[in-house]
């Protein structure tokens, strides 16, 4: 459900009440690796990567008041958890970002969806493009005509219930970076995320506190060491 204006003036006034103190202990909290070039964190579902044009209570907001030298390469959904990384200076900035441009980085997700889907093994790709939809707004489609394709692999980990409802744990992923890709994916396989407030309806909504969408790993070379590395995010569903 969205903010309402009251609501989001409320937050608004907390986080710029919070002292120094807070914003450090928040960094320090979420950090999973950190050196002098580049900064991985474990974001939590519920906060947004980027300030938006109301609500200044992000992800991104709170590091630089941790250390205004953190700067933006990638984004998660506001509902998605999981791994995001940042840089520490421009040249680690620029050289990470032609790294995504060039879709070097491999990144992993776990999500658990709507019902029984597939065989638990099963591996396969969805390439359907997705698209914003204004007048849906902020709801993603899928339009064949679309000159923007978008890829992503996924493997069938598990079946499970949850609430008395089956519900099939996901390996996902992204090769291309369309917003909003993997959810979209998922309603366009009949499967919608479970606890998405943007896609799911009825059980699928209420049966789990959050979407069920976490980016579990990132794997990407080093700005100045050159070498690859990888980072693990437990998956907290």
């Amino acid at each position: 459900m969205p903010f309402t204006d009251e609501a989001i003036n409320a937050l608004n006034a907390q986080e710029n009440a919070y002292p120094l103190a807070f914003f450090q202990k928040f960094a320090q909290d979420i950090t999973v690796y950190e050196d002098d070039d580049i900064w991985v964190v474990d974001k939590p579902a519920g906060l947004l990567s980027v300030d938006g044009k109301s609500l200044k209570v992000s992800l991104l907001a709170r590091l630089e008041r941790a250390n205004p030298a953190v700067k933006l390469i990638h984004r998660l959904d506001m509902d998605t958890s999981g791994l995001l990384i940042f840089a520490k200076n421009a040249a680690a900035q620029s050289h990470i970002s032609k790294q995504f441009i060039d879709r070097l980085p491999q990144k992993s997700y776990q999500a658990r969806v709507f019902g029984a889907w597939q065989r638990v093994g099963a591996k396969g790709e969805i390439s359907v493009p997705v698209r914003y939809e204004p007048t849906t707004k902020p709801r993603h489609i899928v339009d064949y005509d679309w000159s923007k394709h978008a890829l992503t692999l996924y493997e069938v980990l598990a079946h499970e219930e949850c609430k008395g409802q089956v519900v099939t744990r996901v390996l996902l992923k992204p090769v291309t970076g369309r917003s909003h890709q993997l959810r979209v994916h998922m309603v366009h396989v009949g499967h919608v995320m479970i606890g998405d407030p943007i896609y799911a309806e009825g059980d699928a909504l209420t049966i789990a506190p959050r979407l069920n969408l976490h980016a579990q790993h990132l794997r990407l070379k080093h700005p100045t060491l050159g070498a690859w590395m990888d980072w693990e995010s437990p998956c907290p569903f």
